[in-house]
């Protein structure tokens, strides 16, 4: 974020108006930094006392009736407050600077819910061992840390809310805008690697139980909707650019051509210099979901 100078951050202090806004912002800011290696452990079901497959239960029917609102709720709270019909509702009662703090929040507190109130249903489906079952662990942490390199490139201070309480509140300067997308790192090679981690981190497991097998195919399906929505939004954001983008590079898995076209990207930026760093300013793409 932009430095401040001392004078700043003094104005900063002694204004209410000001400081409550961008504490509210920085506190949720917080919050989701802790939420999301909550949702992302308690998918692999490592180290937290209550994971996937761990914790006290109901019986196997109401688990699963549970199970199923609880990922319905989920769902609907983070693709129902990414529309912008429903932006522009809560915009009526909250200032644009913390539209994506309320957001943050409300989906930090819906992952809470979901993994407390969680049943598991431990009935065990698959459970390799072996090579196969260190692979899907690895695939896992692989999963985990493409999530926090697609954060850390969409800007998870701007992600998160927190960059937009910061420049109103402090620096007071206005967002930049961009009317173009731009393409670089994993999304010269799929469309959402954000989603594409979060793909890895449910479904690579060594141990498929019933309530695991619920657990990935409920937020895959949030992801599948939530994706197709999203696109939506682009398209008519972006038009024809867009429709180009996604019509080259496939969504989640990379395809070879993908592979090609980026690493062809990769020998002219370095080759010539005419896109520094491999980054390519043509239709590009931002992942809106927390």
């Amino acid at each position: 974020m932009d430095l401040i100078t001392r004078q700043q951050a003094g104005e900063v202090l002694a204004d209410r108006r000001r400081l409550l806004p961008l504490a509210v912002a920085a506190s949720g800011y917080a919050f989701a930094g802790v939420t999301v290696p909550l949702l992302l452990l308690f998918s692999g079901g490592w180290w937290l006392p209550k994971t996937v497959d761990a914790g006290t239960r109901l019986s196997a029917g109401p688990a699963v009736a549970v199970d199923v609102l609880l990922v319905s709720v989920f769902g609907l709270q983070h693709s129902g407050m990414a529309r912008p019909a429903v932006k522009a509702f809560f915009a009526r009662y909250v200032a644009d600077s913390l539209e994506r703090t309320l957001y943050v929040v409300t989906a930090s507190l819906a992952v809470w819910l979901l993994c407390l109130a969680w049943q598991p249903v431990p009935k065990l489906l698959w459970s390799p061992g072996g090579v196969l079952a260190r692979a899907l662990d690895v695939g896992f942490w692989v999963g985990l840390a493409l999530v926090y390199a697609a954060t850390m490139l969409l800007g998870h201070t701007h992600l998160l809310g927190l960059r937009q309480a910061y420049r109103c509140y402090v620096t007071r300067t206005p967002e930049a805008n961009s009317d173009g997308l731009r393409v670089h790192g994993p999304y010269r090679l799929v469309r959402h690697p954000l989603m594409t981690g979060l793909l890895l981190v449910f479904w690579c497991t060594s141990t498929l139980t019933v309530g695991h097998l619920l657990w990935a195919t409920g937020l895959t399906s949030y992801i599948m909707l939530g994706t197709l929505l999203e696109e939506r939004d682009l398209l008519r954001r972006f038009g024809g650019a867009y429709g180009a983008y996604a019509a080259r590079v496939p969504a989640f898995f990379p395809s070879l051509s993908a592979m090609v076209a980026a690493l062809r990207g990769d020998r002219r930026s370095t080759g010539t210099g005419s896109q520094g760093g491999g980054r390519m300013d043509v239709p590009a793409h931002t992942d809106t979901a927390p």
